[in-house]
């Protein structure tokens, strides 16, 4: 994988470095279908590490696997055996630390377990109590935030090895958490479509506005922080100012319910997953244009820009890698 970071991609350069770039799977022989999944997606999701060397998978079967995104071959990958569940999913690193990971998920009363890549075994793990449907960490690496299935999401501190706080949502179910880049806000999406805005460390609501006309799914904070994209229920994607939390704009071409997003490394592009639609969609945040379709011949539930470079990582029923590609600006 090339450096390709060195210049920034324009707009209009987009369409061509797209169009030019190969994509590879990453087949796992032992991954199984699992029919009690979103239309039967074997993979749930995927993150990379903060350097950019590791890409983490996980859902079928709970298992979590460690890939060298430079091989694609299964013997150059490592399997996190252990988790206790039955089906991952959410995995997501250490923001300080390119080794450490955790995962969540459904069964062994909500464990989460974290993770040292090097020994390929858990370092601790603190049960929740309910089955896990997210989990995001503080960007200081000691709290993490976790959704359950029954409306609740849990603070848990590494330092205490323990649940510390609770949040009850009632009957609104929380699809994501995720913290403020500083730390200080923790924000939350809902079935009834809307986002929420705590205070952290009080977790106090300091705001909350309709997103989307039904549940909403996911969201990604932009590297700046200027931006929030959320996707939802009603095949939109909502670009939000951070400072106002206005819509600014909304990309509209899918039929399907987004069940991720993610920005681009300088906050310049968007994709979006589904479980439902084909393909994925390159957006272009400024303009708001598409400027690409990255083929895939199965739908992808979870996509993830990589952390330094114009690649993208995308899961469904394998992990699939977008190749180095050239551009000029």
């Amino acid at each position: 994988m090339s450096n390709q970071n060195t210049r920034y991609l324009s707009r209009s350069a987009a369409p061509k470095y797209f169009s030019d770039i190969q994509i590879r799977a990453f087949h796992d022989p032992n991954a199984r279908h699992h029919p009690g999944s979103h239309s039967g997606t074997i993979l749930r999701t995927v993150a990379w590490n903060n350097l950019g060397s590791r890409i983490a998978t996980g859902g079928a079967g709970g298992n979590v696997k460690i890939w060298n995104p430079e091989k694609a071959d299964v013997r150059s990958s490592t399997d996190l055996k252990g988790t206790g569940l039955q089906v991952t999913e959410k995995v997501q690193w250490d923001p300080t630390h390119a080794e450490r990971l955790a995962s969540c998920g459904v069964g062994d009363s909500g464990v989460v377990k974290f993770w040292d890549y090097r020994t390929a075994k858990a370092t601790q793990d603190i049960k929740t109590g309910g089955d896990n449907y997210s989990l995001s960490y503080h960007p200081d690496a000691y709290v993490v935030a976790v959704g359950r299935k029954d409306n609740k999401i849990k603070i848990l501190d590494l330092r205490q090895n323990a649940v510390v706080n609770t949040i009850d949502e009632g009957n609104d179910t929380t699809f994501q958490t995720t913290f403020s880049h500083n730390g200080t806000i923790l924000l939350q999406t809902h079935a009834s479509g809307k986002i929420v805005l705590r205070s952290y460390p009080s977790l106090e609501t300091i705001y909350a506005f309709n997103a989307h006309t039904a549940g909403c799914y996911c969201l990604d904070l932009s590297p700046s922080g200027k931006y929030i994209a959320t996707g939802g229920n009603d095949a939109l994607i909502s670009l939000w100012d951070t400072t106002d939390w206005v819509c600014l704009r909304t990309f509209d071409k899918s039929d399907h319910p987004m069940r991720s997003v993610s920005f681009s490394f300088d906050g310049a592009f968007l994709v979006a997953g589904s479980d439902e639609g084909m393909p994925i969609s390159v957006m272009h945040v400024e303009s708001g244009e598409y400027v690409h379709e990255i083929k895939a011949n199965y739908p992808a539930h979870a996509v993830a820009w990589h952390p330094s470079k114009y690649v993208v990582a995308y899961t469904g029923e394998v992990l699939r890698v977008t190749g180095a590609g050239s551009f000029s600006s």
